[in-house]
């Protein structure tokens, strides 16, 4: 791939992505000093149902747009459309089924009708034109990114408004709501094709193959991600729900950005190579280094400096623990680092890989439960999710390294490094309070950073000519000097 290809590709994803989760994260700050921890609570329990029957309903389809071969995902286009319309109403309808047993759950039987709204986001979705998303098999990923902004920006805004207007859990639908609605209409207005429903046997059977193994994935994803939040939230409290949602807002939103970015960046990346196993190694090797490069940079300080963060952008109401920090900061950075092993995977039809990394993962809730019945409160969740988060990256890694023997070392040494850090993180903030001395707290932040970021780039020459390339091509569109 040419160089201003790739970075002009990369750029676009990486802003469009960032500039996202910029407006999800300013969302929920504002929604949570608009509200208080018990209304924001609601809220997130709303987010959370909706995200739930997403992941419990994911066969992969938009995955399946950029992996499929060109004959394979010409000959599928209409028969997705459709399943994509046939999976946006199942939701909807079990979501209203189910909205009274939800409130219940969550200790609100009295607003199962609020529950209820959600079904309106998955409906909506379920006429989405996938045509946007798949010009990103030729590395376009503007269209994609102007949807999906052009319809995060006025359900955000609306959002905020309602919130401080009514200082009522109601606004966070609205959002929701508008937001799918304009996404939506964005994808059909840049779509370069018609949008046309139809069944092609053979296609339906290949999207079905493909996509069962991501079906169970997405059972187990939700239990890994989303199974925590519904412990806290039904055991625990709105409040405790609150704090915990705020921290994880915090590390949450840099992984699920760097989780993004790697899934769409790399696999179409990786996909191109696969028939190339020379080419195929050197970008895998390249990519892991640049991959752990990021969660050094900018995950690793976030276990020091989350409680902080937290108590300064959200308010004394959220205050949080400095060990809660540390371990849902390495579960962020687990998560990224997955990211990349997952790329891989999908790139080499690997789905059945991730559902047993993903099965491991999902036995870290059985922790989270037992640590909360136990009363060790949100900590004691945060460190059951965190041990099965990590297991989980390097059982992906070895499976990798299974499949690709002339990466095998490049995995142990990601996973090496992830175990590393993650022990280190942990052991040095269940003794400091980032509170009590700002100049000792930026040290340990510099210490439990650097080195790692040091180590990569001096591991990496590839690495760090493409950087230099990156800087190199960003000071000529600047119209920077050089030197």
């Amino acid at each position: 791939m040419a160089r201003g290809s790739f970075f002009n590709a990369g750029s676009i994803l990486t802003i469009g992505y960032a500039a996202e989760h910029v407006l999800l994260f300013v969302r929920i700050l504002l929604v949570a000093r608009f509200l208080g921890p018990e209304y924001f609570g609601i809220s997130v329990t709303f987010l959370l149902i909706v995200s739930t029957f997403q992941l419990l309903s994911d066969l992969g389809f938009e995955k399946y747009v950029i992996q499929a071969r060109e004959p394979d995902y010409l000959r599928s286009r209409d028969t997705l459309a459709t399943l994509i319309l046939v999976r946006g109403l199942l939701m909807g309808a079990s979501i209203i089924l189910l909205a009274h047993t939800i409130a219940g759950l969550f200790g609100y039987p009295d607003i199962a009708w609020f529950y209820a709204i959600a079904a309106v986001i998955p409906i909506i979705e379920g006429f989405r034109h996938i045509d946007p998303l798949a010009q990103q098999r030729q590395m376009q990923f503007a269209p994609f990114v102007m949807s999906q902004l052009g319809g995060m920006v006025p359900g955000v805004l609306l959002t905020i408004v309602l919130a401080y207007a009514t200082q009522n859990y109601v606004a966070i639908a609205a959002g929701c709501a508008l937001t799918s609605l304009v996404t939506v209409i964005l994808s059909h207005l840049l779509a370069t094709r018609p949008y046309r429903l139809g069944l092609d046997r053979p296609a339906l059977r290949d999207i079905l193959v493909y996509g069962w193994p991501l079906l169970l994935n997405g059972i187990v994803i939700f239990l890994s991600t989303q199974g925590d939040r519904i412990v806290v939230g039904a055991l625990a409290g709105m409040r405790d729900l609150a704090g915990y949602a705020a921290m994880a807002a915090v590390t949450g939103s840099a992984a699920v950005l760097f989780n993004r970015i790697c899934t769409n960046l790399l696999l179409p990346l990786l996909s191109e190579a696969r028939d190339d196993p020379g080419l195929y190694v050197a970008r895998a090797r390249t990519t892991a280094a640049g991959t752990f490069l990021a969660v050094s940079l900018f995950l690793f300080p976030i276990a020091t400096l989350g409680g902080p963060l937290v108590f300064l952008l959200f308010g004394d109401g959220y205050y949080t623990s400095p060990l809660l920090a540390a371990f849902l900061t390495v579960v962020a950075s687990s998560v990224v680092v997955r990211s990349w092993c997952n790329a891989n995977l999908l790139s080499l039809g690997g789905t059945r890989d991730i559902l047993m990394a993903n099965i491991l993962r999902a036995g870290g809730l059985a922790l989270a439960f037992a640590a909360l019945r136990a009363g060790y409160g949100i900590v004691g969740v945060a460190a059951g999710i965190c041990a099965g988060d990590v297991a989980a990256s390097c059982l992906a890694n070895w499976r990798v390294a299974t499949r690709v023997p002339a990466i095998a070392r490049t995995c142990a040494l990601l996973a090496g490094a992830l175990l590393a850090g993650a022990a280190l993180l942990i052991a040095v903030n269940s003794r400091l309070d980032p509170f009590a001395d700002p100049i000792t707290t930026l040290a340990v932040v510099v210490l439990t950073t650097l080195p790692w970021a040091a180590a990569v780039l001096a591991l990496s020459r590839d690495l760090r000519g493409r950087i230099a390339v990156v800087w190199e091509t960003a000071r000529e569109r600047l119209g920077w000097p050089a030197g």
